[in-house]
């Protein structure tokens, strides 16, 4: 059965942004985007109720925020390495910084690598900002950016909807820098023990969702 309401919680550089140019063409009006709850923000209501009259909510929001509401909640997820790579370069050439402590802290700062991951926010992203304590088996879809065509496929039939994965909207610029640091295996055995919580958070939900 096609769902009445949808709930797509965009997770940052994990293919969201080609996800939702794509759901905006299919579903026109019947969409709304929710940017006022950034998990990246100390200023937001953690929860809402879903938008009368529409059928999918999509958004940077914490996986709290919809959850008392009767919907088909989905996510796409990435590695966090990989994950923390690509939000950097794009940060690194992202000239409209919103209201939010982390993302002026990172163009005050202008950190390297490492210490862009030893903020708090982006070693926890997965764990404290957008899923803190929540049960990943209440989603009812779970892609993952490693296998974004076989993923886009099977929501495809979920949602009723024709969704391609081979569009890369928003995609981080390819630079000599990006592509050096992520062949160099000493700075990915850094990163992994900086990351290590969401990592584990990552496998589990990868190992969960190949059963389900």
């Amino acid at each position: 059965m096609i769902p009445e309401r949808v709930v797509s919680l965009h997770f940052p550089k994990a293919g969201g942004s080609s996800l939702k140019i794509q759901l905006q063409e299919a579903l026109g009006e019947q969409m709304v985007l929710d940017w006022g709850a950034n998990p990246f923000s100390e200023y937001v209501e953690p929860t809402a109720v879903f938008p009368a009259g529409k059928r999918l909510v999509h958004g940077h929001f914490t996986a709290q925020r919809y959850s008392a509401t009767d919907a088909f909640k989905f996510t796409f997820l990435r590695h966090p390495i990989d994950n923390l790579i690509s939000i950097y370069f794009f940060w690194k050439n992202w000239p409209n910084f919103e209201n939010v402590s982390v993302l002026h802290r990172f163009q005050r700062e202008r950190p390297k690598l490492r210490e862009f991951a030893q903020y708090d926010e982006m070693k926890n992203l997965m764990t404290k900002v957008f899923f803190n304590n929540y049960d990943m088996e209440r989603f009812d879809f779970v892609g993952f950016h490693e296998d974004r065509m076989a993923s886009f496929k099977r929501l495809s039939g979920e949602l009723g909807l024709e969704l391609d994965g081979s569009l890369h909207e928003n995609r981080t610029k390819e630079d000599p820098e990006k592509l050096e640091i992520e062949s160099d295996a000493s700075l990915r055995a850094d990163l992994s023990s900086i990351l290590a919580d969401d990592i584990r958070f990552y496998d589990k939900t990868r190992s969960l969702w190949s059963r389900l």
